[in-house]
């Protein structure tokens, strides 16, 4: 989707609007520009129907569930029920991750929005996100947080991890509560957003289309977490 430009009211410059910011500098002058809100993409974004909605009362969606050992965890038991789909797990090796993928949606353009809550383990131990435009296991992005007050976004590309968005700290993060992640995808324009909060926005396009899906990264071996996804809602065109 292509941006539409606007005009600068200090100089007449052309001004192109970026994702959800409601006010923007004028690369030409340096004056704040409040950007109308037609053009923001989050009016867009708000036009666009629920591919999916799962509270995890039942699962329909064949998330994966079970115990199983890996390299990383060891064990990873995940398991649906009473709204939630718990995720409990001994990390096995520093920067352990693990994905389960929303299965037969693949999007381009898309707004991702899940809640979870850190159960169990140190704040700052292991980390609760969504993977997105998913392509195989050793191709997707993933924006995550910690209990501790901190997120990141970083991209695997053919099997190695690139920083997008280094360890940033938010106080928008509730430490001990439940706390909302939000993707907002348009083009190679990401927006992030945690708790109705804007942390974030980047431009990044090795990326095209994928799936979504939840993850959970551990830190410290022998470290033993636990977290809650309460939902998942996948938005879309």
């Amino acid at each position: 989707m292509a941006a539409q430009l606007f005009q600068c009211p200090s100089c007449g410059a052309p001004v192109i609007p970026k994702g959800a910011t409601a006010v923007i500098n004028c690369p030409y002058c340096h004056a704040s520009v409040v950007v109308p809100e037609e053009l923001r993409q989050t009016s867009t974004a708000a036009g666009w129907s629920t591919r999916v909605y799962d509270g995890f009362i039942s699962n329909h969606n064949d998330w994966t569930t079970g115990s199983q050992n890996s390299e990383y965890f060891a064990p990873l038991n995940r398991s649906i029920a009473e709204g939630r789909y718990r995720w409990e797990a001994r990390v096995n090796t520093a920067s352990s991750i693990s994905a389960a993928w929303l299965m037969g949606y693949p999007v381009s353009d898309f707004h991702l929005i899940a809640n979870c809550k850190h159960i169990q383990g140190s704040r700052a131990g292991s980390s609760a996100g969504v993977v997105f435009r998913i392509r195989d296991n050793n191709n997707y992005y993933h924006f995550h947080v910690t209990d501790h007050q901190f997120f990141a976004v970083s991209m695997k590309k053919d099997g190695q991890w690139l920083t997008i968005v280094e360890w940033t700290s938010s106080n928008t993060i509730k430490p001990n509560g439940v706390n909302q992640m939000e993707v907002i995808a348009h083009g190679g324009h990401f927006t992030f957003l945690i708790n109705g909060r804007m942390v974030s926005e980047v431009d990044n396009d090795q990326f095209s289309e994928g799936l979504v899906g939840l993850a959970l990264e551990g830190y410290t071996p022998g470290e033993e977490t636990t977290f809650d996804f309460l939902d998942i809602t996948l938005r879309a065109p």
